[in-house]
């Protein structure tokens, strides 16, 4: 008897244990089920666009003048809870927080910028985004992730 007793609580206790590690829900054969994410310690501590780090930066603050009068500004600051704001006169476009984010990871995501490019091609590569020939001012502050910052101070 004490065997029978045993081997029903040793086959509850193991239907018990499948049942609590499978995946036997409703939604389990579903194309649609959600799948569990994996998180890196460096997305945990904030590795996306909202704190800098899926661009390399936490600051971009650039200044364009074409013929002596302001052309574009654009303004980028993850310290400040990814503050945000884009002006372009030569379009017309002004644009605050989550619509200037919006507009602005197109030309981070295109320019690629890191600590080590070399200041003409990063002028090179933000002049082409906004299909300028030439500038009378260009003023371009970036502060990386890792300390360092890019500082470009150019007048022609």
């Amino acid at each position: 008897m004490k065997k029978i007793t045993l081997a029903g609580f040793l086959v509850l206790i193991g239907i018990l244990a499948l049942s609590g590690c499978g995946n036997f829900g409703k939604n389990a054969d579903k194309p649609s089920r959600e799948d569990a994410t994996i998180i890196h310690e460096d997305e945990k501590a904030g590795g996306s666009i909202e704190t800098g780090d899926g661009y390399g930066f936490t600051e971009f603050s650039l200044e364009i003048d074409v013929d002596q009068k302001d052309a574009i500004e654009a303004d980028y600051d993850v310290t400040k809870l990814a503050d945000a704001e884009y002006e372009n006169k030569l379009t017309n476009v002004q644009l605050k927080n989550t619509q200037a984010i919006t507009e602005l990871d197109k030309l981070f995501k295109k320019i690629l910028l890191t600590k080590d490019t070399p200041q003409q091609e990063v002028i090179d590569k933000i002049l082409g985004w906004y299909q300028l020939d030439t500038y009378s001012k260009f003023d371009l502050e970036v502060h990386f992730d890792d300390g360092t910052l890019l500082d470009i101070e150019d007048t022609q």
